[in-house]
């Protein structure tokens, strides 16, 4: 009776740890959705380039991203565990230029985990991305944020929308 009272007891205070929807997708093994023509699920903007957020364009709500050199977008969530999640999948686009290096990142404790993962999305054209948790260092980890920085030169408007873990 004591070792099931104690199992109950840290199951609870585990679930009370974990936003519930977060819980909630990952036991229903759904995408975890972070934006789609809006900020879901708890997630924010914590970015550090020019965001302006919900930007409507033909019948959808992306994402309109531009900045100096090293700035970014940056979604923040309360830490959460990636278990049952492989890839994080967004659409982007360009926007009149494309060619943007764009680097992306997860993050662990509020740092930056160093990844090899650099896109540059093309112009006037949506495209899918599909990004592995492994490819961003984060596989099997608890993390509180995605991150798409900007590299050594100022770069011209992209837009992002549909953002999310599966």
């Amino acid at each position: 009776m004591h070792t099931r009272r104690t199992f109950l007891t840290t199951m609870a205070a585990l679930a009370a740890s974990l936003p519930a929807k977060a819980l909630f997708a990952q036991a229903l093994g759904k995408p975890f959705i972070a934006y789609d023509d809006g900020l879901q699920n708890g997630w924010q903007s914590w970015s550090w380039a020019k965001v302006q957020l919900a930007l409507p364009i033909g019948g959808a709500k992306p994402i309109k991203v531009e900045g100096d050199p090293w700035s970014a977008l940056a979604l923040h969530h309360d830490a959460f565990p990636t278990e049952g999640y492989s890839k994080l999948t967004f659409s982007i686009n360009g926007g009149g230029k494309g060619g943007q290096d764009l680097s992306i990142k997860a993050s662990v404790d509020g740092k930056a985990v160093e990844s090899g993962v650099v896109i540059q999305p093309k112009a006037k054209t949506w495209t899918q991305v599909e990004v592995t948790l492994k490819e961003l260092g984060v596989e099997g980890k608890t993390i509180d944020g995605i991150v798409w920085q900007g590299q050594a030169n100022a770069y011209s408007a992209y837009y992002i929308t549909r953002i999310q873990f599966e």
